[in-house]
């Protein structure tokens, strides 16, 4: 009889707790480590019914935006590896390891970069694999050939390695806006120049206020943010009145999934513009 073992493999860069929380499990979502220390732990835990097969890899990538804002996970920018990624100067203990159902483990990094490296922060992703041991189905057929179906699940978290005076920062070169009047659209183009020597992890908000100083749109979003780039705002305005809007656009060094403490902080920014809808 013939064994034909077929995954299905799901990667997250950002964590879907649906299903996650039924299945594997990290924490922290995102790690730090100062540069004199070099060690750090993250907790694996197997919340699902089947015992799970575990491996740590590591990579470098990181999350850009185009020119119109949207979002992507690079993966192949060589460059930038060669002057930012940790990836390679990482060790797991244990890096392969089976968790029973309801069972955690503790994993161990070491991490041994350059001792020349300039002062800044560099990362990498740390990417934690699970696989049931028992696959969930099996299949037959007169053939004898029997085909096990199972799912990989793959969950890239965060690794930053933070090495003496690290300073990040944002300078906004322009805010645009595009309106499309069919559909009541209004979306907010914000260049972005990220300044110092490390990524700003953050929040940006988008405010849309009508002229006597009321907030009549609000957006919010915890990000990253590697490199220059243009971020994107988008309003639903169709039932708001015609008339001259203030848009305003917040950078703040503070998010609500990473302590205060491991965020390299940085003054607020906040640049404004006007939109009119007719």
């Amino acid at each position: 009889m013939k064994n034909i073992r077929l995954y299905a493999v799901i990667a997250f860069f950002v964590l879907s707790p649906l299903y996650l929380n039924a299945q594997v499990t990290i924490a922290p979502t995102n790690m730090f480590i100062d540069g004199n220390a070099r060690f750090g732990t993250y907790m694996v835990i197997n919340n699902s019914n089947e015992t799970q097969e575990i491996s740590i890899d590591f990579l470098f990538a990181y999350s850009q935006t185009d020119e119109q804002g949207n979002r992507s996970i690079i993966q192949d920018d060589s460059a930038a590896a060669e002057q930012y990624s940790i990836a390679e100067f990482i060790r797991a203990f244990p890096r392969n390891f089976t968790l029973a159902s309801g069972q955690r483990q503790v994993v161990r990094l070491r991490l041994n970069p350059p001792n020349d490296l300039e002062d800044g922060t560099y990362w990498a992703r740390i990417k934690t694999g699970s696989t049931p041991e028992s696959p969930p189905l099996e299949l037959q057929s007169n053939n004898a050939v029997a085909a096990r179906v199972g799912i990989r699940v793959e969950q890239v978290t965060g690794l930053f390695f933070k090495k003496g005076n690290t300073t990040t920062g944002i300078e906004v070169t322009e805010i645009s806006t595009e309106y499309d009047q069919l559909t009541d659209k209004l979306n907010v183009y914000i260049d972005i120049n990220r300044t110092g020597n490390s990524p700003f992890l953050g929040s940006i908000t988008t405010s849309l206020i009508n002229e006597n100083g009321e907030i009549v749109r609000e957006s919010f979003i915890s990000t990253s943010i590697y490199f220059d780039g243009v971020q994107k705002s988008e309003f639903d305005i169709a039932d708001i009145p015609n008339g001259q809007y203030t848009i305003r656009v917040q950078f703040e060094s503070s998010r609500a999934d990473i302590p205060s403490s491991d965020i390299i902080q940085m003054p607020t920014v906040i640049e404004t513009t006007t939109f009119t809808k007719r």
